[in-house]
């Protein structure tokens, strides 16, 4: 029995000795972050050279926004620049090397080498411009945003994400403005019309099935990197993923692009949408063609051309398009659009307008469309989903849709409309 105990009691000691010489760091939460702990490496009257403790976290979840959220954070605990405080004294961040960080306080003080010292992490404010994105061998496809990265660093306390209706206005202004910029890095002048302290763009590209992400995180009012984030991962969900790059809608390309949906429906009811190859607006040779004959009560009720890429549509104030039609008729322009919370609720939204024989430049504004109560009605069950809360969200545009219905011209309606130069337009 006392060979047992004894037994017993070394392995217990063995036991405490193992786990205090491999205890985990302690982790933490980035929302929880309020302080990063220090020791003073060196004063000189107000200015004190501190060396920072990285905080550490959980490895990030399975998602690669999370992922990138998280590298984000750790990239930008402190700026330079940034206003902070030492154990409750005002400071201001004058360098960050590594965890090496140089403050200066607004009145000396005395802190000899060696002293431990909390530094507060300041709230920082955030700007995401649109990444750009290359797709296997084409060339840029359009800039995308990522509403999942948005909420990401929102979720996590450290931030304050610039509204997107924000960055409307202020690339609208850079447009009007650019000679006033010189000298300026354009992402030290976006930042600064957005009254941004920190600015994050980049690249996605595609390459073998993966994302190469190559991102950029600045300083502006330093117009330095902070960071750069360079990472692989497997291709987003497309919930994840939103174009708010241009329509490819002049039809000039061999082949049309794979976004639009060009489809025949129907036998003697039908409507058939293709590209025109003899016809265009101002002297080209392609457009799109939207032949037709529709009756009343008989579906198909809409001939229509559609684009049903998943959209961002905030940086822009509505569609535009050039169109004329073998005799004069309404036509529709309709944007569907999604709840975050339940993606199978969709809104259908319209703009109407009048064409004629001969081309004219049509604008749908979208602030001056309407609820489509036929969608409410029938629409949304047909398309596969249900009718949503009736909000018009341009962060979450599902599909877009140009055409000609029949409850909005006579009754037997046929013939031919064409569209040409099809595109978002900010005023």
């Amino acid at each position: 029995m006392k060979r047992l105990l004894l037994l017993l009691s070394i392995c217990t000691l063995l036991t405490l000795g193992g786990c205090a010489a491999t205890k985990k760091a302690e982790r933490t939460d980035p929302a929880s972050l309020l302080h990063v702990n220090g020791t003073v490496q060196e004063i000189s009257g107000s200015e004190i050279t501190l060396l920072l403790k990285a905080p550490e976290w959980e490895k990030a979840s399975a998602s690669p926004i999370q992922d990138i959220a998280r590298r984000v954070i750790a990239k930008s605990i402190l700026i330079e620049g940034i206003a902070t405080d030492m154990d409750g004294k005002p400071a201001i961040v004058r360098e960050v090397r590594g965890n090496s960080v140089r403050v200066s306080l607004t009145e000396p003080a005395n802190y000899p080498p060696g002293t431990p010292v909390k530094l507060k992490i300041p709230k920082k404010t955030i700007a995401i411009v649109d990444f750009e994105v290359i797709k296997g061998k084409e060339k840029e496809i359009g800039r995308v945003t990522m509403e999942e990265l948005t909420s990401a660093l929102i979720d996590s306390g450290q931030f304050v994400v610039v509204e997107r209706s924000k960055l409307k206005a202020v690339m609208a202004e850079l447009q009007l403005s650019r000679s006033g910029l010189a000298g300026e890095t354009s992402e030290q002048a976006i930042g600064k019309l957005l009254m941004a302290e920190l600015l994050l763009t980049g690249t996605l590209s595609e390459q073998r099935g993966e994302w190469n992400i190559n991102l950029r995180l600045v300083n502006v009012r330093s117009g330095q990197a902070v960071a750069a984030i360079n990472m692989r991962s497997g291709l987003f969900k497309p919930s994840e993923l939103r174009d708010s790059g241009q329509l490819p809608g002049d039809f000039d390309e061999a082949f049309l692009d794979p976004s639009w949906l060009a489809i025949r429906v129907g036998k003697t009811t039908f409507y058939d949408a293709s590209v025109d190859r003899t016809s265009g607006y101002e002297g080209s040779k392609r457009s799109m063609r939207i032949d037709f004959h529709l009756q009343k009560g008989v579906k198909p009720l809409m001939a229509r051309v559609e684009n049903r890429k998943k959209r961002d549509l905030t940086l822009y104030d509505g569609i535009e398009f050039y169109a004329r039609a073998t005799e004069k008729m309404r036509i529709m322009a309709m944007i569907l659009t999604s709840q975050p919370d339940d993606p199978n609720k969709i809104d259908g939204w319209m703009g109407m307008a009048i064409v004629d024989k001969d081309w004219e430049k049509i604008r749908v504004p979208f602030d001056g469309m309407v609820i489509a109560r036929g969608w409410i009605k029938q629409g949304a069950a047909g398309y596969g989903s249900q009718s949503g809360d009736q909000v018009l969200r341009l962060n979450r545009v599902e599909d877009i849709q140009i055409g000609v219905h029949q409850g909005h011209n006579r009754d037997n309606l046929q013939g031919t409309i064409w569209l040409d130069g099809i595109r978002f337009y900010r005023d």
